[in-house]
């Protein structure tokens, strides 16, 4: 599987047409304002929490943060309490950090080692590692309490190599189905646990809602201005290439400048060689829907960045930084330092202007967004967010048409 020869030569060509371009495409509709209410209705952000958030296959966590048996990892990207762990089978699951008895928190650190069994700390009832109730003291003072049915509530968890997701909707597709063709793509992922190391993890509060750092990487268009003593140096902002893919994702190609050496870049040794050459190229991306964004610097090294609400213009900002060299020698450690420092200040200089934007949404002096052909990404998203709420459960003075299927690349 992966990308065949056919795609990549296709991805490289509509990035070098669009260097070329000089006129609006003539076949696409110029897109309609985006509603500012968006960005801040409290309305709308629970919308997004009950129908989005709690319905799509969200990435949580690799697989480093818990490597070995009994170790777990709380969850504080969602209002539930949940907690990924490893079980005896070397399986990574996730519950609700709930005890079935009076609820209380069976953990309370944000990540560590249980051992064999998990002990709630209140009236000690105890869990075996894939939630079965395995004990609870004082058992003559429950009469015919089913076991069975008091283990921890578990909640949908896949992985894809390293990668965790989880899901609230326990009627959701499998995540295979969900990736559909950006899992096709990224085929290599699915051999890579052990083999792509977590090197380091950025976490941030910004004062935004959740899509104004995920827009920021849908688009290049502003490549030239915030970063114009950074990234813009090495990348050629007119030569993006766009696809819109089925199931809110998209993929991108920004490429490099033609004095750039990609590779020299990004001297990390190869672990997705499906990709072929396009992370050398320039800046290769995909967005999963609908808070994911997949970095590629080179075939070496990868940021996996999410967007989380914490209030309508609130938010948290997560980096995985990924290598396909382990930090536990000095001289790979120094490399990812630098080439991480060096990317970090690319991300946070988007981060340092979105602040603005929000004032002028909250306080009603932007109405709304104008968006052009190359940010069609961001127009794509809310396209998707409003068909996963429901087209009619969005309040119409809020709703975005629905335009771009026809350009979707299946």
């Amino acid at each position: 599987m992966g990308i065949s020869t056919q795609l990549m030569d296709d991805v490289k060509e509509c990035a070098r047409a669009e260097a070329e371009r000089r006129t609006y495409p003539p076949q696409f509709p110029a897109l309609p304002p985006v509603p500012g209410g968006r960005y801040f209705d409290p309305a709308f952000a629970k919308l997004e929490a009950d129908r989005v958030f709690s319905r799509s296959w969200l990435f949580v966590a690799h697989a480093d943060q818990l490597r070995n048996i009994g170790d777990y990892v709380l969850l504080d990207q969602l209002d539930k309490p949940i907690m990924l762990i490893r079980g005896a089978d070397n399986a990574v699951r996730a519950f609700c950090n709930t005890c079935r008895h009076r609820g209380a928190a069976l953990v309370e650190e944000p990540q560590g080692n249980v051992g064999r069994r998990l002990t709630c700390p209140f009236h000690a009832w105890t869990y075996s590692l894939d939630g079965k109730l395995v004990g609870y003291p004082e058992a003559m003072n429950f009469s015919d309490l089913d076991r069975e049915s008091h283990g921890l509530a578990e909640i949908r968890c896949e992985s894809w190599g390293p990668l965790i997701f989880i899901n609230l909707d326990v009627k959701a597709r499998p995540l295979a189905a969900f990736l559909g063709s950006v899992g096709e793509d990224l085929s290599d992922f699915a051999e890579l646990d052990g083999r792509l190391h977590l090197v380091d993890r950025t976490v941030r509060e910004v004062g935004v809602n959740w899509k104004l750092p995920v827009d920021a990487n849908l688009e290049s268009y502003h490549v030239n201005y915030v970063h114009r003593t950074s990234a813009a140096r090495t990348l050629q902002q007119s030569g993006t290439g766009i696809q819109l893919l089925p199931n809110g994702h998209s993929r991108m190609l920004v490429l490099y400048r033609d004095t750039i050496d990609g590779k020299a870049l990004s001297p990390f040794p190869c672990v997705f060689p499906n990709l072929g050459d396009l992370p050398y190229c320039g800046t290769f991306s995909y967005h999963v829907f609908p808070n994911l964004s997949i970095v590629f610097a080179g075939t070496g090294l990868v940021f996996l960045i999410t967007n989380w609400p914490t209030g309508p213009s609130t938010s948290v900002y997560n980096v995985h930084w990924c290598s396909s060299l382990a930090v536990d020698q000095e001289e790979n450690r120094k490399l990812s330092d630098k080439v991480i420092a060096a990317l970090s200040q690319v991300l946070f200089e988007d981060l340092d202007v979105l602040p603005g934007e929000q004032r002028s949404l909250n306080a009603g002096t932007l109405e709304s967004l104008r968006l052009g052909y190359q940010e069609r990404r961001i127009y794509y998203l809310h396209e998707a967010i409003d068909r996963a709420i429901g087209f009619e459960q969005v309040p119409e003075t809020l709703r975005v048409p629905q335009l771009l299927a026809s350009f979707v690349q299946e």
